[in-house]
C-alpha cells in the first residue's frame, strides 16, 4: 500500500512545503532578492573592472551561470532549515504514525525544493535578460543548459535535505550552503581561473562548481563542451548518490533515536 501511494503522498507533502515557501518572506529574500542583488552588483558595479579573458564575451553573459547556481544554493539552505524544523519539532515523527508511504516526506522536500528553486532560476534568468544578457545556445546548447540545471536542482535539493536531517539544530541546518557558495566564489564563476595564483587556480579548476559553471557558460553560447559537461554531470551524480546515502543514514538515526 505504501509503495502504491508513494507518488500521491509525495505530491501532497510537496504542496504543503510549497505553501510554506510562498507564505514566507524570508524564503523570497533568500532565494530571489539576494542572488539578484549579487548579479546587479557584479554586472553594474564591478563588471566594468572585470576581465573575462575573451573580448567578445560581455561580463553579464559571463556571470549569469554562477548567479543561477547561487540562487539554487541559497534556496536549498532554506530547504535544509525546513527539513530540520520538521525533525526537531516532531512533525517527522507525526508523519511516521500516519498511513502514508515511507519516504514521501523526504520526497516532498526534494520535489518542492526543485520546484521553488526552478522558479527562482527562471526569475533570475528573466532579470538577467533585462540586464542585457543575450544567450544564443541553439537547440543543443539549450538542451545542455536545461539538463545541467535540472540535475543541479536535484543534486542541491538532496544535499539540503541530507544536511537538514543530519543537523542537530535548525540554525546549523543551512551552514553547508555557505561552503557551497564559497566554492562558487573560488571557481571560474566570477573571474577566469587563469587570473588566480597557482595553488588556488589548481583548486578552482578541480573542484565541482567549475565544470558545472563552465558547461553552462559554453552551452549558452552554442559551443557545447562535451567533456566538461560530462565531468559536470559526473560531479552532480556523485552529489546525488553521496548525499542520498547521507540522507538515508540520517533518517535511520532519527527513527532509532530515544524519545
Amino acid at each position: 500500500m505504501s509503495a502504491m501511494t508513494l507518488v500521491p503522498d509525495t505530491w501532497t507533502l510537496t504542496t504543503r512545503m510549497l505553501k510554506h515557501n510562498i507564505r514566507s518572506v524570508d524564503t523570497i529574500i533568500t532565494i530571489l532578492i539576494m542572488p539578484i542583488m549579487i548579479m546587479l552588483a557584479f554586472v553594474f558595479v564591478l563588471g566594468g573592472a572585470m576581465n573575462t579573458g575573451d573580448p567578445s564575451l560581455r561580463y553579464v553573459d559571463y556571470v549569469v551561470p554562477v548567479v543561477l547556481l547561487l540562487a539554487i544554493a541559497s534556496g536549498v539552505a532554506y530547504t535544509g532549515f525546513r527539513v530540520n524544523l520538521d525533525v526537531t519539532q516532531g512533525m517527522y515523527d507525526r508523519f511516521r504514525t500516519m498511513p502514508i508511504a515511507r519516504g514521501s516526506m523526504i520526497g516532498g522536500h526534494v520535489v518542492s525544493s526543485v520546484i521553488i528553486n526552478g522558479v527562482s532560476a527562471v526569475v533570475i534568468f528573466l532579470i538577467a535578460l533585462l540586464c542585457g544578457y543575450r544567450p544564443h545556445p541553439g537547440w543543443a546548447g539549450f538542451g545542455v543548459m536545461v539538463g545541467v540545471l535540472l540535475v543541479s536542482l536535484v543534486a542541491f535539493a538532496v544535499m539540503g535535505v541530507a544536511f537538514g536531517m543530519a543537523a542537530q539544530s535548525s540554525e546549523g541546518a543551512g551552514v553547508f550552503a555557505y561552503v557551497v557558495m564559497g566554492l562558487m566564489f573560488v571557481s571560474s564563476g566570477f573571474a577566469p581561473t587563469s587570473t588566480m595564483k597557482a595553488g588556488l587556480r589548481w583548486f578552482a579548476d578541480h573542484q565541482p562548481m567549475t565544470p558545472i559553471i563552465n558547461s553552462l557558460r559554453a552551452a549558452q553560447s552554442g559551443q557545447v563542451d562535451g567533456i566538461t559537461t560530462l565531468i559536470a554531470l559526473i560531479w552532480l551524480a556523485a552529489m546525488i548518490i553521496g548525499f542520498g546515502i547521507m540522507c538515508s543514514w540520517a533518517v535511520r538515526r532519527v527513527e532509532h533515536r530515544k524519545p
